[in-house]
């Protein structure tokens, strides 16, 4: 039997030796065509010719139905490519990667690339090899996923053969993912085939599907374009039954069968009314050795007279196959960054591809240009939707400079490590995540890419602008400046209106951007979670390690952070305490959406808006970085539960672990959140001790509330109120405080000093940490992350006639009197991770990571860190994570994002020796190929854990890539690389200080190791006594030799750089850093 094998080959390429027998798995081409190229979406999988589908912008424009990961390895052998060769003198026709039974004379691989992947059969009795390449076209005006089939003659003898080679299926533009899949056969009805007489089919449906009195037409459409060794289009053939026959299952080309090609293309096609296909058809002579190809792309676009105008050089082989190798260079060159060499080439690989696929979730940051500091601009990023996220509804903007849509808490993640590689990004991503937390704490889930707007006092430049820069002027040019635009947008529009430029576009964009605003674009989405907030400060953290000189500038001078203003409010707890029809009292119908204030302000729920003053009449209101992070602890710190322990779940929504969607209804607490909001608190307090002397203004409302909150603070240190009653009042502050900045903050502020706020946020992280060791005990040593309570007393609210007040829910209402002692659940590894962030001392850390392995968070079959310990015991009111399988998804599996988040806290915390060995049983690039059943060099979201049924799938990765676990891994390669902190200022200078904690093994037989700092310059660490760079008898720095771009050297002889030249590197001046260690 052909049994599969893994392995990485000299070309860096992930190789599956018999793929179509190993186990199944789903991945994506990362859908980037450059940054003037329109890019589109292509899943693949391990069956048939791997292509599954693909489509452009989202799921609504599939080219190839969208298919579920579960149906995809199924169907593809069939929906997917297809090739049929009729050999002369042969009578079957012969389909290379069907499915086999166990033919020894076939064998298969399949070639994954970072841009591209690939398939090869080489089938001993024919004597052929067929080897198909996939790529998406780079920087062209259309979208195109180009398809290279390669046949070669292995034998010694001349063959002729025929071959018809596409897809069965082509969905005509207009047709959407879920109609096609609901009423497919209504959907024939709109269907038809363009364009034939030219040879490129154009597939679109004939006008708008809706069912809306308002019709209208379609003029964008899918294209087929298909050429071989004579640099000739092809004429293709587009409908099905011209192959098939009535083999409706298209099982069997018995048409091709029948008739020669010849007789097959003279067959009169029916275009219209039916699901059309498009197939390729040749026909070849070839020599012993010799090779022929077929080149085929399927794409989008607006108007089939672009790519029409095109076919000369489209169809020229050396222009197809120069644009296979950009394609791949596109890649590499973005990679680039973070260019790794050490001693394992797979872990170098990883690096790269780890931050290939952190930027399609948080986006590459490009520098737009505006005659000041530029504007952040993040390209290429999307919402985590592919086969195995069914659930997701993801969007790649069909555009030049694309972007797309992203959730807060995994963009926010994803951008932790931006400034590492692109310095110039500075405060941006701290800037717009802090402006997006509310005035109530909470944020919005969904945030779009960034959009433009021409300043009001330079919106009468535009046509100037535009006559300056363009040949020809536009009015669809100029009315898309007078409104909100992308570059992309403008670049696109310029390219599809044929207008040239006088100047180009870098100098008219620098023109246009100089008079421009930049734009968040988010919106409410689905909910209010209750740790999105939380990682707003590893952006802080991080901008810190590389500007640490302008900390006094970042917290108090950069007055233009805003909050975001949504229409989505969180209710009071007299309108969401229930009572349930089984008599027990939860919390449910937490958040509505308030139809008053989005009358009153003309808000959309949809649509980004931010808080004004005059309660939402007057201007958008602003402040400093130091409020924002007030204003924020201060709400969280209000929502502690009544034990004081963890940050309530009020909203509707839980944590990180999305599956313990059950936990808010049960009045489930989240301690992660404390100790985040300890760190928070901890960073304010140091801030306070460092910048007394500062005052701030605080709307008038925080301050009330801040007041509020001290005052009880004092009661309960003095025992004047019991724990429960200070929740009660606090509460009722916190609801206060929202109910009066409901429509907007008044405007008024009050000025305080920080030596004023010392007294009150010393009281505050010192209950964070009564709390927090309240937790650990309630966790027998051990911290829990989630914490339920029940009510024991209770009041029905009655009205005057003594009957139930319902609840916007549809519940009776209830006022609690009385709850029980917090119950913790079972151990979760999120608990543990976030705790080592708020101490600092490596024996504490060494006793919790202990503790951590003596439970059965860790898996001791495949020696990876779980979610969770059993939650057999547990309800089902906790969530739908009760109802999954053990091991899978959320539960009690390997969810690698927080196996991360707890390996990079070793590291972190000091637990060198202990870091290196998990991270050999941890880290995906050290994992059995054969056993995670996917490419080594790709992350997945989860590994079945021992805990599942089914032994098969232990240690098996599933649902590709697109997870934080890349986010943590950039952490990790920066604490390895450059050590814990890079930048400080000593003795008033700015000081430059790479600590590498990097073990022998990682460096080279030469003893180097090299990385990429700030993605430009070279840092090569010499290490001739081959020891490790940590412990007792560590080697470290003690001397630099930087070189500049003009070529000129400078020797250090010291651990750190200072000064003038530190601020070099950080500026970009220095290509290359030489550190001897010893």
């Amino acid at each position: 039997m052909r049994q599969p094998s893994y392995f990485f080959d000299e070309n860096k390429r992930f190789v599956i030796e018999e793929f179509d027998r190993a186990t199944p798995f789903s991945s994506f081409l990362p859908g980037i065509a450059g940054l003037k190229g329109i890019p589109m979406w292509t899943f693949y999988v391990n069956r048939g010719q791997v292509i599954s589908s693909f489509g452009i912008g989202d799921k609504d424009s599939p080219i190839m139905e969208f298919t579920p990961a579960n149906g995809a390895y199924k169907s593809v052998p069939t929906s997917g490519f297809r090739t049929f060769i009729k050999l002369k003198h042969s009578s079957e026709i012969y389909e290379p990667f069907r499915p086999l039974k166990n033919e020894q004379h076939i064998k298969r691989k399949m070639y994954i690339e970072a841009g591209q992947v690939s398939i090869e059969e080489i089938n001993l009795e024919l004597n052929l090899k067929i080897v198909i390449h996939y790529f998406h076209m780079p920087e062209a005006n259309f979208a195109g996923l180009v398809r290279k089939v390669e046949v070669t003659n292995l034998g010694n003898e001349p063959i002729q053969f025929e071959v018809v080679d596409g897809a069965p299926e082509i969905l005509p533009y207009g047709v959407t993912n879920a109609a096609y899949k609901e009423v497919g056969n209504l959907m024939r009805s709109w269907m038809e085939v363009y364009n034939q007489e030219n040879r490129i089919p154009f597939y679109r449906v004939r006008a708008s599907i809706g069912d809306e009195a308002e019709v209208s037409e379609v003029t964008g459409g899918h294209f087929y374009l298909s050429f071989s060794d004579e640099e000739e289009l092809i004429q293709p053939i587009v409908d099905t039954t011209i192959l098939f026959g009535e083999d409706t299952a298209l099982h069997y080309p018995e048409e091709f069968d029948r008739l020669s090609l010849e007789s097959l293309t003279k067959q009169s096609q029916v275009t219209a009314n039916k699901v059309p296909c498009g197939f390729t058809p040749v026909q070849r002579s070839l020599q012993p050795n010799a090779s022929t190809t077929i080149w085929t792309m399927i794409g989008h676009v607006k108007e089939i007279e672009i790519v029409q105008n095109q076919v000369p050089k489209i169809v020229s082989l050396s222009y197809m196959e120069a644009k296979q190798k950009r394609s791949e260079e596109i890649i590499r060159s973005l990679t680039d960054s973070i260019d790794t060499h050490s001693s394992s080439e797979l872990f170098n690989e990883y690096a790269r591809q780890s931050y290939l696929d952190n930027m399609l979730r948080g986006g590459y940051p490009h520098i737009l240009e505006n005659g000041q500091d530029g504007f952040v601009y993040h390209l290429f990023s999307r919402k985590h939707g592919d086969l195995e996220r069914d659930y997701n509804f993801f969007n790649i903007a069909p555009e030049f400079y694309s972007q797309g849509n992203g959730n807060f808490r995994d963009a926010n993640q994803n951008r932790r490590s931006d400034i590492y590689f692109n310095p110039n990004v500075k405060s941006f991503n701290v800037k717009m995540f802090m402006s997006l937390i509310q005035a109530d704490g909470y944020n919005p889930l969904s945030v779009k890419g960034c959009s433009f707007n021409v300043k009001e006092s330079a919106k009468s430049m535009i046509p100037e602008m535009i006559t300056k820069h363009l040949q020809q002027g536009d009015d669809r040019l100029r009315k898309l400046l007078e409104g909100a635009f992308t570059p992309g947008q403008i670049s696109t529009l310029v390219d599809t209106l044929g207008l040239t430029y006088r100047t180009n576009e870098e100098s008219f964009f620098l023109d246009v951007f100089t008079v421009a605003e930049q734009e968040i674009e988010a919106n409410f989405g689905e909910g209010y979670w209750v740790d999105h907030w939380t990682y707003n400060m590893d952006l802080v953290d991080s901008y810190l390690d590389v500007y640490p000189d302008r900390k006094d500038t970042f917290l108090f001078g950069e007055k233009d952070y805003k909050f975001f203003d949504s229409p989505a409010q969180v209710l009071p707890r007299s309108e969401k305490y229930v009572l349930t029809k089984e008599g027990m009292v939860r919390q449910y119908g937490s958040v509505i959406e308030d139809e008053e204030k989005m009358d009153r302000l003309g808000m959309n729920i949809n649509s980004t808006h931010w808080m004004k003053t005059e309660q939402g009449q007057g201007e958008v209101y602003t402040t400093n970085l130091f409020v924002k992070l007030l204003s924020l602890s201060l709400v969280k710190f209000s929502t502690l539960d009544p034990a004081g322990i963890g940050i309530e779940m009020e909203a509707n929504k839980p944590g990180w672990n999305d599956a313990l969607n059950g936990l808010p209804g049960i009045f489930g607490s989240g301690v992660s959140e404390t100790l985040e909001l300890k760190r928070m608190v901890q960073f304010i307090n140091s801030s306070i001790k460092a910048y007394g002397h500062q005052q701030v203004q605080v709307p008038v409302e925080i301050f009330t509330l801040l007041q509020g909150v001290g005052e009880e603070l004092q009661k309960l240190k003095s025992d004047q109120i019991s724990e429960f009653d200070y929740w009660d009042a606090v509460s009722s502050l916190r609801e206060t405080y929202r109910s009066t900045i409901r429509f907007g903050f008044a405007g008024d502020e009050k000025v305080v000093s920080l030596q004023e706020l010392a007294s009150l946020y010393e009281l505050l992280e010192e209950k964070l940490t009564v709390g927090i060791n309240k937790a650990v005990e309630l966790g027998e040593g051990l911290t829990p992350t989630y914490l339920t309570y029940e009510v024991d007393e209770f009041e029905q609210v009655l009205d005057p006639n003594g009957n139930p007040v319902m609840s916007g829910y549809g519940l009776p209402k209830v006022k609690i009197t009385k709850l029980s002692a917090p119950k913790p659940l079972p151990h979760f590894l999120e608990g543990p991770a976030r705790m080592y962030k708020t101490f600092k001392d490596v024996e504490r850390a060494r006793s919790i990571h202990e503790k951590v392995k003596e439970t059965d968070l860790y898996d001791p079959v495949i020696h990876m860190f779980k979610t969770s310990v059993s939650l057999d015991e547990q309800s089902h009111e906790i969530g739908r994570i009760k109802a999954f399988t053990p091991g899978w998804l959320e539960r009690e599996s390997v969810f690698l994002h927080m196996s991360y988040k707890y390996v990079l806290e070793l590291i972190k915390s000091g637990l060198y020796d202990e870091y290196y060995e998990e991270i050999k049983t941890s880290l995906v690039p050290f994992l059995d190929p054969a056993v995670y059943g996917r490419s080594t060099l790709e992350n997945s979201s989860f590994l079945a854990s021992s805990s599942n049924p089914d032994p098969s799938t232990h240690g098996r990765g599933y649902v590709a890539r697109l997870s934080g676990s890349t986010a943590e891994f950039l952490s990790m390669w920066k604490t390895m690389m450059m050590g814990h902190t890079l930048y400080s200022v000593q003795g008033g200078q700015l000081t430059l200080s790479l600590s590498p904690i990097l073990p022998k093994w990682l460096f080279t037989e030469e003893g180097t190791l090299s990385f990429m700092l700030f993605g430009t310059t070279k840092v090569t660490y010499h290490n001739v006594s081959g020891k490790d760079t940590f412990g007792e008898n560590g080697v470290v720095v003690k001397g630099y030799k930087l070189t500049f771009k003009d070529g000129r050297t400078v020797h250090v002889e010291a651990a750190s750089v200072i000064g003038a030249d530190a601020q070099a590197v950080r500026d970009g001046e220095i290509v290359e850093i030489e550190v001897t260690l010893g």
